[in-house]
């Protein structure tokens, strides 16, 4: 089994043209600009003068007082298992399409190697591969783990409704969890906190937090040179897979959750329900025609979410970390990105009578943040605060 960054590695040109020392610089320079926002040290604090009675000490210094302790230590908390849980309890389903590196290191990120706390006989990945001119193919799927099973299917239509629906219909476990972008990497409780949420409540929607890959956006980095070399740069520079956490590092939040996950998220992209509750919803409605599904996963989000006999549950110390690969809504720009984006909202407003709006349910939130991640929580407290001091 391949690890480390070479995993799922494309091979690079080694011809030195000006244009390619031109984008090399324009990388450089991304990468410096993410490393320097997430690394940046902020000068001491000189000592605060006591500036009102409240600022005196109560009591002088004492030389057995407690000592105050402000860090935590760097292991992330991982849940038990349940022995009484049947085998396996999730099946993850990972669509894949025209994008087999990037689906390496997602089915490595779902590895019982990489995911804490866990076994292979606690979890199982469905691959669905959509036919395409760059297939993964079974052998390469198949590398990662005892647990995972592969299938291919020949798709004459733009969209992974299909292959969403196919893959369901193949799951063993008692919860299906869908992973629609086979480009999304994992944080490493992801498949222990999700067993764990779904002891919580017999109809438990569990949600992880999207990110992307880069500094911002990346329907905007690329417009400055953010590419899949520039990615495997910056996975080196966290010696990924070492610590999946350091993840949090050279990400941003995705579109959806770009305001925080103490507002309403749009959808999650590593969306885990109880196997009666798909069928009882229908699973992804085939009315979603449009190119990579158009808003069929938000759809189902919110389905599932409204429903009033559900518990939305969001993980916050997780996340799926969507790598560059030239997608519909990540990989296309200008005139083209507009028409895409508006026939998705258009289908949307005409098969649900209005333009979608994220569910408002109150979640729970489970998890243990790393501190990787603290500056999304001190963002989504910031973007939550604005809201109620309005």
């Amino acid at each position: 089994m391949r690890t480390g960054a070479s995993l799922g590695a494309a091979p690079y040109s080694s011809e030195k043209s000006p244009a390619w020392q031109t984008g090399k610089l324009i990388m450089r320079n991304l990468i410096n600009r993410l490393l320097g926002r997430t690394t940046r040290k902020s000068a001491p604090e000189a000592p605060r003068q006591a500036t009102s009675q409240a600022d005196v000490p109560l009591t002088p210094p004492l030389p057995n007082a407690p000592v105050p302790v402000h860090r935590f230590a760097p292991e992330v908390a991982i849940p038990a298992r349940s022995f009484e849980a049947p085998r396996p309890c999730v099946s993850f389903i990972i669509i894949v399409y025209k994008m087999p590196e990037q689906a390496e290191k997602t089915l490595y990120s779902l590895s019982a190697q990489y995911q804490r706390g866990v076994t292979e006989q606690d979890y199982e990945v469905v691959v669905v591969e959509n036919s395409s001119s760059a297939v993964l193919g079974e052998k390469r799927a198949c590398q990662y783990g005892d647990n995972v099973r592969y299938f291919y299917r020949e798709e004459t239509l733009p969209t992974p409704v299909h292959a969403v629906n196919f893959g369901a219909a193949q799951a063993a476990g008692t919860h299906i969890s869908i992973m629609v972008d086979g480009a999304r990497m994992l944080s490493p409780a992801v498949v222990s906190y999700t067993l764990a949420a779904a002891r919580l409540h017999p109809k438990t929607v569990v949600a992880v937090p999207g990110y992307h890959l880069g500094p911002t956006l990346q329907q905007r980095s690329m417009l400055e040179g953010y590419c899949e070399e520039v990615e495997a740069e910056l996975l080196a520079s966290i010696n990924w897979p070492e610590d999946g956490y350091r993840l949090f590092e050279i990400s941003c939040l995705s579109g959806t959750s770009g305001s925080g996950y103490f507002k309403p998220i749009g959808e999650s992209n590593c969306l885990c329900v109880p196997g009666p509750l798909w069928r009882e919803l229908g699973g992804f409605d085939p009315a979603f025609t449009e190119t990579g599904g158009g808003q069929v996963n938000l759809d189902f989000y919110k389905r599932a979410v409204e429903r009033q006999d559900t518990l939305l549950v969001i993980l916050i110390g997780e996340g799926s970390f969507h790598q560059f690969h030239g997608g519909i809504t990540t990989g296309t720009q200008g005139k083209a990105r507009v028409k895409s984006m508006d026939d998705h909202f258009n289908q949307y407003a005409a098969l649900r009578g209005g333009p979608y709006r994220s569910p408002t349910k109150r979640p729970v939130y489970l998890g243990s943040l790393p501190d990787s991640a603290m500056k999304f929580m001190h963002h989504g407290t910031t973007q939550a605060m604005k809201v109620l001091e309005d």
